[in-house]
């Protein structure tokens, strides 16, 4: 029996069958915020939020948290280039930038940001799903599998499986913009000078100090990183601020000198405080530029460094300084 698509499509209440429970089914996000301007705030919340509690343990005294620093906190005094208050001026320069630069892209770049209207990206999704399933089975079973289970193959593909396909390649083109750039601000002798270094005054790194950067580097590298990985997977505003702040919340974490054994990031990813504080002593200097996610890159192009090869390379200068 032949059958055209929409006739295979399972005819749907969509309202009637409910939304995930991450979702938010208002206008905007905040009531009485526009979604655009939460997703260019809370970021900076949270950067002070997360980072204030790092710099709790920091001044607490806790003598057991020393083994699980990185670096002993005495360093940091010792080797840093940078006073604590000439940090926090420079992070809010820099997130002033940032939050100008997202703006005006949001106002001039971002196409229409209107609320989603669901029950039309339902049906067009359970559209979509038919032809997938049609690519493999013939029109009698897809027509009894969608009558039987489209509503469902519909729900968990528009809420679930597409969001974090969204999210994984947004992930994507975030640490590969962030990596090759990065590696550049270090090869090319002008940028790292006038721009990165500015970062590396901080020897020892800490969690509030992980956005001290030039204004305009934070603007190149963070700011038009996240943008273009939002744009390029597709992402809705609300999806944009889910990503903003998995960025924001990992970069401060691989900033604060805390290599906590127990974490469950750990079990993710190999890019940790401790991978990039290698990044942040000279002997490391030209290693471990993967941020903030995870390290292929590094991996893929022979520019990862464990602490053992650290310690290896600097026994060895030694040796040959004598």
């Amino acid at each position: 029996m032949n059958f055209t698509v929409e006739q295979l499509v399972n005819p749907t209440n969509w309202c009637s069958i409910g939304y995930p429970w991450y979702h938010a089914q208002r206008p905007t996000f905040i009531p009485g915020v526009s979604d655009s301007i939460t997703t260019l705030i809370s970021p900076v919340v949270l950067y002070w939020i997360v980072s204030l509690a790092f710099h709790l343990l920091d001044i607490s005294g806790w003598e057991w948290l020393e083994h699980y620093r990185v670096q002993p906190s005495a360093e940091i005094l010792k080797k840093n280039l940078a006073t604590k208050g000439e940090v926090v001026a420079t992070v809010m320069k820099m997130q002033i930038m940032q939050t100008l630069f997202g703006y005006l892209w949001g106002y001039f770049l971002s196409g229409n940001n209107d609320q989603l209207n669901y029950t039309a990206e339902l049906q067009e999704t359970s559209v979509r799903v038919t032809h997938w399933l049609l690519k493999f089975f013939d029109a009698d079973r897809v027509a009894r599998m969608m009558a039987e289970h489209g509503t469902q193959l519909t729900y968990y593909t528009y809420w679930w499986f597409i969001p974090l396909i969204q999210l994984a390649f947004g992930m994507f083109v975030l640490d590969t913009y962030q990596y090759f750039v990065h590696r550049a601000l270090h090869d090319v002798p002008f940028l790292y000078k006038h721009l990165h270094s500015v970062h590396h005054r901080l020897y020892v790194p800490y969690a509030y100090g992980s956005q001290y950067n030039h204004p305009f580097e934070g603007a190149i590298v963070d700011g038009l990183s996240a943008t273009l990985a939002s744009s390029f997977a597709g992402m809705s505003e609300r999806q944009t601020l889910v990503l903003y702040a998995i960025a924001t919340y990992k970069g401060i974490e691989d900033h604060c000198g805390y290599q906590f054994p127990w974490h469950p990031l750990r079990f993710l990813t190999s890019n940790d405080s401790e991978f990039h504080e290698i990044h942040h002593q000279v002997a490391g200097l030209k290693s471990n530029f993967s941020q903030p996610l995870f390290t292929f890159w590094d991996r893929a192009l022979g520019t990862y460094m464990t602490m053992e090869q650290l310690e290896a390379k600097k026994g060895h200068k030694k040796i040959k300084d004598l």
